[in-house]
């Protein structure tokens, strides 16, 4: 018992000596709530240019589906241009200077009324 007992304290303090690492502030999961696939998920600093983009997606995101995006450390700063490419359709929606620090979730919304693709933000 008393070989038990220090085992399980070693292990304990190993656990709580070894580093811890968090997610990355930016990190988000993106929930495709719009009625349509989408096959472009790209975020880009603001200081990029409108040219350069990385597709976030390995296929298509299909409605009601989710994916969570990780910054990489090379990645700089909290506000992020995000563009989202319809699978079926030209158009292209681009939210300008979003704050991805602020929250850990992005909801896609498309209101067909106003024809007007929205996300909120969690």
């Amino acid at each position: 018992m008393k070989y038990f007992l220090s085992a399980l304290i070693a292990v304990g303090l190993s656990i709580a000596a070894a580093p811890s690492y968090a997610a990355d502030a930016r990190n988000v999961t993106v929930v495709n709530e719009t009625g349509y696939a989408i096959k472009f998920l790209g975020f880009n600093a603001p200081d990029d240019g409108m040219d350069e983009w990385d597709n976030e997606l390995d296929k298509v995101l299909q409605n009601q589906a989710s994916t969570y995006v990780e910054f990489d450390d090379d990645d700089e700063g909290c506000v992020w241009n995000v563009r989202v490419d319809w699978q079926n359709y030209v158009e292209t929606v681009l939210w300008k200077n979003v704050n991805l620090c602020k929250f850990t979730a992005l909801r896609l919304r498309y209101d067909s009324g106003t024809k007007t693709t929205s996300f909120v933000a969690e």
